[in-house]
């Protein structure tokens, strides 16, 4: 019967022993237990690269594009080019824009003196004042009228104010389907009328406006005695 052999606990403290005093011994190189691969260089801060002549940072390394500026500056120019590039308040599209809204001006204004033009051929007293104003401007499929309001007084020294007035309604109609150099048509109506008159048609009398003022006063005059 063969029986196994256990391992003397003092060979191995030999064994142990003959190493140590191996690796004290000059001369010999300590083997090494492991390979490492050769170690790297310094490390370097984490950021963009720092190219020639960019404000006293490092060099780049071989290979780095001569004249290419930071990222930083190229994002501020970025920033300037593209508020350089935004295109200023185009002055002409303003003046276009304003252009429809002179011409109208310019319309109600002519308008308004072809209105002075027609009172000024009535047959009207000149104890008789008047004011002309501009009301509102209607467009329609076919034309476009403008509305205007003559105001009649009879001032006098003691009453500078009138106590009433006459209004008298003008409108001033230009047609779209006929061409530019068409003349105008204007109508007028009363205060307390709807008729519709035209000047051609029907001569302007002064009556009409006392009429207005002595049924106003009338009526004032009722109105103050209940």
């Amino acid at each position: 019967m063969v029986t196994a052999r256990r391992p003397c606990p003092r060979g191995r403290a030999q064994r142990r022993g003959q190493r140590r005093a191996r690796a004290q011994l000059p001369g010999l190189p300590h083997p090494p237990r492991h390979r490492s691969a050769p170690g790297p260089g310094p490390r370097r801060a984490w950021g963009p690269p720092a190219w020639p002549g960019s404000g006293g940072e490092a060099a780049a390394g071989p290979g780095a594009p001569s004249g290419v500026k930071p990222m930083e500056e190229e994002k501020g120019e970025a920033g300037s080019e593209e508020k350089d590039h935004i295109p200023p308040e185009d002055e002409s599209s303003s003046t276009e824009e304003c252009l429809p809204e002179d011409e109208e001006k310019e319309k109600v204004e002519i308008g308004q003196q072809q209105i002075e033009e027609l009172i000024s051929t009535w047959d009207i007293h000149e104890s008789w004042l008047h004011h002309s104003e501009f009301l509102e401007e209607e467009e329609l499929k076919d034309s476009k009228r403008y509305h205007y309001r003559a105001c009649w007084g009879l001032p006098t020294r003691r009453k500078p104010i009138p106590r009433a007035t006459a209004s008298v309604y003008f409108v001033i109609v230009i047609s779209k389907l006929k061409p530019d150099t068409a003349p105008v048509e204007v109508f007028y109506r009363l205060e307390s009328s709807r008729l519709i008159r035209r000047p051609e048609q029907c001569e302007f009398r002064e009556k009409w406006l006392q009429d207005i003022i002595e049924n106003k006063t009338v009526c004032a005059e009722r109105l103050a005695s209940r």
